[in-house]
């Protein structure tokens, strides 16, 4: 047991990891806000940006705009403040030359599967990436921090070995970072296993004060993890104000260990961290006021409502809330898996793609757990509508053309990824619920297979629809029976041939779309807006009515038509049809909730 010293020092990252994964566009003003509030709190050590491409993560395009505030410039000057900004690369490494940052962090993956999912290349390739930015950053007089992430496990390739976080922290050691910061990025990891990886470190001549701790709070073990390393000998650790964070690449990771928590803990042991606890609790509030989500501080809620503190309504955690901000339906989180978020409210499901930083790209398992997941719902009695919708900048970019894409490979691969691609839009197609796609942004390929084998398309103003295969020598084959349908013959073909892309505002117009949303702010409102109106429709008359749509559009004026009109009135006109009772209601003056009938329907079907 190391002896405890009584001061720690705190890194807050909440202005780069805490907002980097969150949708919805953030105010530079705002982060510059929250940057001042959290210099005046006393925290001296703030993780201010990333620089990274704006595609890669959305939410810090305006790095530069940061840097360039004048606020920040001064403070960057001023010694009493360490303030470092993330680079991934000596391109990042120059801009943040450019505006004379005196700190900068590089970041590692202890794994193999996190390394290629996060920065798209090996563990040693990242160090070597790593290595080239410390030199440099070195030789022009400016400290480096490193970080090495998935310290206890991968998300895809499972548990971490010790060697391997070992392995990477010598590295960027030997390479010069004065500090190394570990990283639970999963949030799996117990005081046990920290304990464990610290002796192992230890025991191989790693300086424990040259490492910190990064913990994550997914299964509730964050602040237990920090006192465990702290009486392991850390006395750096990195927090987010509130409890903002998490991680894209790592399913179902949450936030980072709040700052609130921290502080609260090590002040009543009687250990200095040099932060108004107060203030910090006011910050917390405040900022997840403007990000219209709950603070996940639970010593920062606690003592705000001691203090008689007046919560923002807008953090107050969601279950305790009749509606959540701009959605005043109610969503559980059914499920995580590789790129896929699955929600349920009443009968309506929602699946989110979830793979922001590769433009939501549909590789062989995602393709694989939508056509199941869409193939159970249209079976499941107790549900009506699916909606398809997507996280980040894009809805989806098409088929993933990684490495390891199936184009182009031939046999095998090719008829597996056409069976792949042709059962999702078929299951999409042919489901005999109401299938709405949410469209946040531009779609390519496959990406407009998705959105147009839905019933039904809402969008927002950013998005536009583009059928770019030509320009890569191949042809839009599985998804061509949708867009043709619905775009109609002429203007598929000028679409496919010219590649060009097709804004919102002309599919309005040509009401392939049925309505456009200035933001996604605004499409999470049509969205409820619609589904709130479809409680009005029955699923089992909106089924026959896709049955009528679809004998229209591939027998329309056949024997096979007139046939299918039959069958479907016969069965509109049965007496123990949903029909029957909705007939029965408008007689007596009701309008029917079909949602409500529909789940007790299921009920009742399910106790016999």
């Amino acid at each position: 047991m190391e002896k405890s010293p009584n001061i720690v020092k705190i890194c807050e990252v909440g202005p780069r990891d805490g907002l980097q994964n969150i949708q919805s566009t953030i105010q530079t003003d705002v982060k510059l806000d929250l940057i001042t509030r959290l210099q005046k709190v006393g925290l001296t050590t703030i993780e201010l940006t990333s620089i990274v491409s704006p595609r890669a993560i959305p939410q810090l395009a305006d790095c530069q705009d940061v840097l360039r505030d004048t606020h920040v410039k001064d403070s960057i000057a001023d010694s009493r403040f360490q303030l470092p900004v993330l680079v991934p690369n000596v391109k990042g490494l120059e801009i943040a030359l450019q505006h004379h940052v005196r700190e900068v962090a590089v970041f590692v993956s202890a794994t193999e599967g996190f390394s290629r999912a996060n920065i798209n290349c090996s563990v040693q390739e990242g160090i070597g990436r790593a290595k080239e930015v410390i030199s440099l950053a070195l030789k022009a007089g400016i400290q480096v921090r490193g970080y090495v992430s998935a310290i206890f496990e991968d998300p895809y390739t499972g548990p971490t070995p010790q060697s391997a976080v070992l392995h990477a922290v010598q590295q960027l050691l030997q390479a010069g970072c004065y500090e190394i910061s570990l990283g639970d990025t999963l949030g799996v990891g117990s005081p046990y296993n920290v304990r464990s990886l610290i002796t192992y470190l230890k025991s191989h001549a790693i300086p424990v004060d040259r490492l910190a701790g990064h913990f994550h709070d997914t299964y509730g073990q964050a602040v237990a993890n920090v006192w465990e390393a702290y009486r392991c000998g850390l006395t750096t650790f990195d927090s987010s104000v509130a409890g903002l964070g998490g991680c894209p690449f790592a399913p179902g990771a949450k936030g980072n260990v709040a700052t609130e928590d921290l502080v609260y803990m090590f002040h009543n042991a009687g250990i200095n961290t040099g932060v108004d606890i107060e203030k910090l609790v006011e910050t917390g509030n405040w900022i997840s006021g403007q990000l219209g989500k709950s603070n996940s501080s639970r010593a920062g809620v606690a003592l705000a409502v001691k203090n008689g503190a007046k919560l923002d309504s807008r953090s107050v955690k969601p279950e305790t809330c009749s509606k959540q901000a701009n959605d005043p339906l109610k969503w559980k989180l059914l499920s995580e898996s590789e790129g896929l978020l699955l929600h349920r409210s009443g009968v309506n499901l929602k699946i989110t793609l979830n793979r922001p930083k590769n433009g939501n790209a549909l590789t062989a398992t995602m393709i694989s757990h939508l056509t199941a997941t869409i193939t159970d719902a249209s079976t499941n009695p107790k549900i009506s509508r699916i909606i398809i919708t997507a996280n980040g900048k894009y809805f989806c970019t098409g088929m993933d053309l990684g490495k390891s894409t199936p184009v182009a490979q031939g046999g095998d691969a090719s008829k597996a990824q056409f069976e792949r691609l042709t059962g999702l839009f078929e299951a999409i197609d042919g489901s005999p619920k109401v299938t709405i796609a949410a469209i946040n942004g531009p779609a390519f390929g496959g990406g407009v297979g998705l959105a147009f084998a839905c019933d039904i398309r809402l969008a927002t103003r950013s998005t536009a629809m583009t059928l770019s295969e030509v320009k890569l020598g191949l042809c839009p084959a599985t998804i061509s029976k949708y867009v043709i349908r619905e775009y109609g013959l002429q203007f598929a073909r000028e679409a496919m041939l010219s590649a060009r892309p097709v804004k919102a505002e002309e599919l309005l117009a040509r009401r392939t779309f049925c309505d456009v949303a200035s933001d996604a702010k605004q499409l999470t409102e049509k969205l409820s807006a619609l589904l709130q109106r479809l409680r009005s429709a029955s699923p089992e008359a909106s089924r026959m009515s896709k049955e009528l749509i679809r004998l229209a559009w591939a027998h329309g004026g056949s024997e096979e038509q007139a046939i299918g009109i039959r069958a479907l009135f016969d069965q509109m006109m049965r007496p123990d049809s949903p029909g029957g009772f909705g007939v029965k209601e408008f007689q007596s003056g009701r309008k029917v909730d079909w949602d409500a009938y529909t789940l007790r329907q299921a009920e009742v079907k399910a106790k016999l």
